[in-house]
């Protein structure tokens, strides 16, 4: 009787251990599941006061939570220097034309949402797993020949230029559209980050300036014209000043 009791004992404990090992096992199955699923390309915005709304494409690669990658912005490729997952947080350091950058983001679903910083700015972000099928590219339409009359002979400011701005060490490609009458200069600027209207736009021999009203401050513009080329400054509500230059289409 009492070899039969211990029997029964023992093979109670050793299903109370098989099914503890199960459940560990489970739980570590899912746990790498997690963190391969770090892996992938997420596609999203990064905010800032200082330069609006970024595109990004961020690449991911997880080996045993190291990450490497790349991060694809408007302004080109950042490679991915140092990275790490794990308990879903995501940390990187990343290289932008010679300045170190970062982002820390907690993985929530499909989902990176953090902060960014880059040469001084900084700003929000969130990013979406992308899926597995590429959306049909749609085709816009050629725009129909300009029927705008040309810039009169002497007129070196009407036009469409193609502009950069330094700023903080990130370069900001957009395009400006100017008409000048008489020492007044009208038009408006494009960039990634949205379209602005020029104001207090002035012209005084070669000297150049205007303003950018954006909904995050006002961008002031000043540079002088030589041989088709604009060199200046640029100063951003105080917040941030840096070079600039465009040359005419």
């Amino acid at each position: 009787m009492q070899l039969r009791r211990s029997f029964a004992l023992l093979s109670i404990a050793l299903l109370i251990s098989s099914a503890a090992f199960a459940a560990s096992f489970n739980n570590l199955a899912s746990d790498d599941k997690a963190a391969a699923d770090i892996s992938g390309k997420y596609e999203g915005i990064a905010k800032s006061e200082a330069f609006g709304e970024i595109p990004l494409t961020v690449n991911l690669k997880n080996t045993g939570g190291k990450l490497t990658g790349t991060i694809e912005t408007p302004q080109g490729p950042a490679t991915i220097t140092d990275g790490s997952y794990a308990d879903g947080k995501v940390t990187l350091k990343f290289d932008a034309g010679g300045n170190e950058g970062t982002v820390t983001a907690t993985l929530n679903g499909d989902k990176l949402v953090g902060k960014w910083e880059l040469g001084g700015a900084g700003g929000t972000l969130e990013l979406k797993k992308a899926g597995g099928s590429t959306p049909a590219a749609t085709t816009t339409p050629a725009a129909p020949p300009s029927s705008a009359p040309k810039p009169a002979a002497g007129d070196p400011i009407s036009g469409d230029w193609d502009g950069s701005a330094d700023a903080g060490g990130m370069t900001i490609p957009f395009t400006l559209k100017l008409k000048l009458e008489g020492d007044k200069v009208t038009g408006s600027s494009t960039s990634d980050q949205g379209s602005a209207t020029l104001s207090n736009g002035k012209w005084d021999g070669n000297k150049l300036s205007f303003s950018l009203d954006t909904p995050q401050g006002s961008i002031t513009m000043s540079g002088v014209v030589k041989e088709g080329k604009i060199t200046g400054d640029f100063d951003f509500s105080g917040q941030m000043t840096g070079k600039w230059e465009a040359k005419k289409k």
